[in-house]
């Protein structure tokens, strides 16, 4: 049975930046006077783990603590390095993610779309000003500004109640297996996962497994 509603993330689901993120990797070193300790890589691994950042900066900071942590780098200046990510990172320099546009005409021909994102609303609306879909969802969860974040069930609690739909008939597709499906499932909803090539496989877990895995987000199609 086809859901009736479909809730997407953003971040390389719909979208995925044109920045080079090794080159702002290491301008943010550089401009905060840092030794590199990790890789784009590390950053993106540990980023997955923090759950209770509730603005870009916090975010971040705990990001290189935690990326420092890992590689025994000792003390360094993480609000330096959280300041020098931020600014050089432009949140208007996105682009779709191939088969994405399809994918989500597609949903809103055939169900009711949201948007839950644990991004900041001022850097993830920029985002979608840029997609020009900024007017596309029955509703948009900023769970930074809102909510607990992914993996937590309430960013798609709230998601549901404000479109007024049930768990058991909605879909939530991401590309993060643990912030969205492990979050999806959490909250009752079908999960689809659709890695893109920088996902790490996703941990074997019986209790969060997707219900669909895909390649490209165009193969959304076949179930709605």
């Amino acid at each position: 049975m086809a859901p009736d509603t479909v809730l997407f993330d953003l971040d390389s689901t719909l979208c995925r930046s044109t920045q080079d993120d090794q080159r702002i990797h290491a301008q943010a070193f550089a401009r905060a006077g840092v030794e590199p300790f990790c890789t784009p890589e590390d950053v993106r691994t540990v980023a997955s783990t923090i759950t209770d950042a509730d603005t870009d900066h916090e975010f971040f900071r705990q990001v290189f603590e935690r990326a420092a942590a890992r590689a025994g780098a000792g003390s360094i200046d993480a609000e330096a390095l959280a300041r020098a990510t931020i600014a050089l990172r432009d949140p208007t320099a996105v682009e779709w993610r191939p088969g994405a546009q399809a994918a989500l005409d597609r949903a809103r021909k055939h169900a009711n779309v949201g948007l839950v994102t644990n991004g900041t609303r001022t850097t993830q609306r920029a985002k979608l000003d840029t997609l020009g879909i900024a007017d596309a969802f029955e509703t948009i969860v900023y769970a930074a500004d809102r909510t607990e974040p992914k993996p937590s069930p309430a960013p798609f609690e709230t998601a549901l109640a404000e479109i007024g739909a049930s768990a058991d008939s909605a879909l939530y597709v991401g590309n993060d297996y643990r912030a969205d499906v492990i979050g999806a499932k959490r909250a009752g909803l079908t999960a689809c996962w659709i890695p893109s090539e920088r996902d790490l496989d996703a941990p074997a877990d019986p209790d969060h497994m997707p219900d669909y895995r895909f390649d490209s987000p165009d193969e959304l199609t076949t179930v709605l």
